[in-house]
């Protein structure tokens, strides 16, 4: 019973009193208990759905393409040794004329049609595989039919590989970076530095826990841009032993987004001054500077289709995977939305 003439609510239990302190210090924010961070969550999210996008739709395509491509070489299931007659016919000069003796004794001749001109001696000797049914259709290892069955196939193992490894390091750190809160906790002053190494900004935190200067790549967040030079604030895991440490700044979770290490990374290092209230940049500003990288995407394509002779749909396919894999890797690496222009 409270003495009279004393509202109730001056005699709240200690431990109420306790359990709504951290909240109160941190601007009354209920992340601060959880250990979320939104915004590189989101980061994180939008990351992986191009990826997956791309990834499930080629698997879509080149797995509707395979039966179409493989009928032709199902049919064949008669062999012979056949004898190269002349190189250079139809179509398009990619044929080369054989001719073999069927299982009956019969001269047949046919035409095997390559992925592009070549000059085999006539004479030589090449196995074939075809059809009974249509004894002038011939097929050999290393023809169009044979290429465009395994370039089908070396695409599909492409997307799944990709899609699983992404999606796999995505999940990953989705899952992880919230348990890091559970480490014991620590206190660090720290100062935030940006580094811009060719195309790339990443925020880092320098934290000096006893005189042991560590440097820890984050995901940015507000909190990071209003971050005061050497202020004290809390650390969960050993900012001396633990590769992976989670910094908290005014209740705010700032989930890493590298391993921490003991040296200055290589780049263009700049300490921006603090922003109290920090600027909002919204994430559409960030995924506008995380499509910078997709100009490399063509030339991984060029690259591909040189190295697989997959032709203009294989430059197609291998252009929008790896412009997916490249607008991922910042959301993994934690890109920073600020630039020279914000610090003044």
């Amino acid at each position: 019973m409270s003495p009279p003439g004393v509202p109730r609510w001056h005699h709240r239990p200690v431990a109420d009193a306790e359990q709504e302190r951290p909240s109160e210090l941190s601007g009354g924010r209920s992340r601060a208990s959880t250990g979320t961070a939104p915004r590189a969550r989101a980061q994180l999210i939008v990351g992986i759905v191009p990826v997956t996008v791309i990834a499930v739709g080629l698997l879509c395509v080149l797995a509707t393409s395979m039966p179409a491509a493989r009928a032709p070489l199902s049919g064949a299931t008669q062999t012979a040794t056949a004898e190269v007659v002349r190189n250079g016919v139809a179509p398009d000069g990619r044929g080369v004329e054989v001719s073999y003796t069927d299982p009956e004794g019969e001269e047949q001749t046919g035409v095997i049609v390559l992925a592009r001109p070549e000059a085999i001696p006539e004479g030589a000797e090449i196995g074939v595989q075809y059809d009974p049914a249509h004894p002038e259709t011939v097929y050999a290892d290393g023809d169009a039919a044979h290429l465009t069955v395994r370039n089908l196939l070396f695409g599909m193992f492409w997307a799944g590989f990709v899609l699983v490894v992404c999606a796999s390091i995505t999940a990953f750190r989705l899952f992880s970076r919230p348990r890091l809160r559970r480490r014991e906790a620590t206190t660090a002053t720290a100062r935030r530095v940006r580094v811009r190494r060719g195309l790339s900004d990443r925020s880092w935190l320098v934290l000096d826990h006893g005189g042991a200067v560590s440097w820890v790549p984050v995901y940015w967040d507000e909190a990071v841009s209003s971050l005061r030079r050497d202020t004290p604030i809390t650390v969960h895991g050993n900012p001396r032993r633990d590769r992976l440490v989670l910094p908290v700044i005014d209740g705010h979770s700032i989930w890493p987004s590298g391993g921490r290490r003991g040296s200055a990374p290589k780049g263009e290092a700049t300490q921006p001054p603090p922003q109290d209230p920090a600027p909002r940049r919204g994430l559409l500003r960030q995924v506008r500077g995380d499509a910078a990288g997709l100009l490399f995407a063509p030339l991984f394509g060029l690259l591909w289709a040189y190295t697989d002779e997959s032709g203009v749909s294989g430059f197609l396919a291998a252009t929008a995977l790896s412009a997916a894999v490249l607008f991922w890797l910042p959301s993994i690496f934690g890109s920073d939305p600020t630039g020279p222009h914000d610090d003044e």
